[in-house]
């Protein structure tokens, strides 16, 4: 009798619950969305004798950037500058290199406009031919003797590999936090679990192919940020029993919705992103009014929560060290309020 490998499973699995998600039917869809848009890549200023005056002026008052010799782009704005350092790069490469290539792997995840986590910022492409030289700075080169036309597509301009192959390239090469926030983001954003099976079949015994398969059993697209998807992995990884995600409980006026949690010992986590109480999404005050009742409202109904921001994940192992030992303190206590008080005479 033929067993069925747990990552193909695992993709089942996921097609069930996007299915349920995009049509609305699981309890928590109307925490589902595609996420952000893909940004845009500056376009290269025309760069000749007649325009080089005006360019050079343009530079020395930092309204365009130079990014390689004869190339320069506007200033991007209205986006970190992390974000814009890493596309006016993508520019650079697109106009130096003259062969056919695909901006792929992380590179391709950013400009599919996924969430990443801890990406370094290198420009990857793959050529159909070996490159002589792989390594350019922030420029990294790979060779793929064949790229289907299933795997290729392209972006506001730029040939890039598809959501499908990018995933599977990053969930092969990435680190494995990493790797699962991308790849949970590009299931969000409608990729197909059948076409990544397909791509992960093909390189069965590849480099990498022992990890993707795990990322693909570790995803869960229910996840709604990659906050959720970092709180999730850490518990996991400590040895906890793997979390609920979207666990309402029932609270004076409505339904609270935790990001994860344990509802048999009534614990759970939850991501505070930057934008909470940033008023973007309203009056930050009023913002930590509603989320000051909301916590009395859970915590009146016998549930412990904890709190994780950004900063705590940068140093992963202590995030682990910190959910298990919140778990255990959830546990001990669940433990002492459920032990039936014996009468006195």
């Amino acid at each position: 009798m033929t067993t069925t490998p747990s990552h193909t499973l695992a993709l089942r699995r996921i097609a069930l619950q996007l299915d349920a998600l995009t049509a609305g039917e699981a309890p928590h869809s109307r925490f589902y969305s595609a996420d952000s848009p893909p940004p845009t890549v500056p376009p290269a200023l025309q760069y000749d004798k007649t325009t080089r005056p005006l360019v050079a002026d343009a530079a020395k008052s930092e309204r365009v950037v130079r990014v390689r010799r004869g190339v320069y782009v506007p200033t991007p704005e209205s986006v970190r500058a992390f974000d814009a350092e890493f596309l006016t790069e993508v520019r650079g490469v697109v106009e130096a290199l003259d062969t056919e290539f695909w901006i792929s792997h992380t590179a391709a995840a950013r400009l599919h406009g996924l969430w990443t986590y801890r990406d370094p910022g290198h420009v990857h492409v793959i050529h159909e031919y070996h490159p002589s030289v792989q390594d350019e700075g922030r420029l990294i080169r790979h060779w793929s003797k064949r790229l289907p036309a299933r795997d290729r597509t392209v972006v506001g301009g730029i040939p890039v590999t598809t959501l499908e192959r990018t995933m599977v390239d990053v969930a092969c090469s990435a680190p494995l936090s990493c790797a699962l926030v991308i790849v949970t983001a590009g299931f969000r954003a409608g990729a197909d679990p059948v076409v990544v099976g397909q791509i992960l079949d093909e390189r069965a015994g590849g480099r990498g192919v022992v990890q993707a398969r795990r990322v693909m059993e570790l995803c869960d697209p229910d996840c709604a940020s990659p906050g959720e998807v970092l709180m999730r992995l850490a518990a996991i990884l400590a040895g906890l029993p793997q979390p609920q995600i979207q666990v309402p409980v029932a609270i004076p006026g409505g339904t609270a919705w935790l990001d994860l949690g344990w509802p048999a010992i009534r614990a759970g986590l939850e991501f505070d992103g930057a934008v909470k109480f940033s008023g973007l999404l309203g009056d930050p005050l009023a913002a930590r009014d509603r989320q000051s009742s909301r916590q009395a409202g859970i915590e009146h109904a016998g549930w412990q929560v904890e709190s994780v921001v950004w900063d705590e994940t940068v140093e992963f192992e202590a995030l682990q060290e910190r959910i298990c030992a919140f778990y255990r303190r959830a546990a001990t206590r669940h433990s002492r309020s459920s032990k039936p008080v014996l009468a006195t005479a």
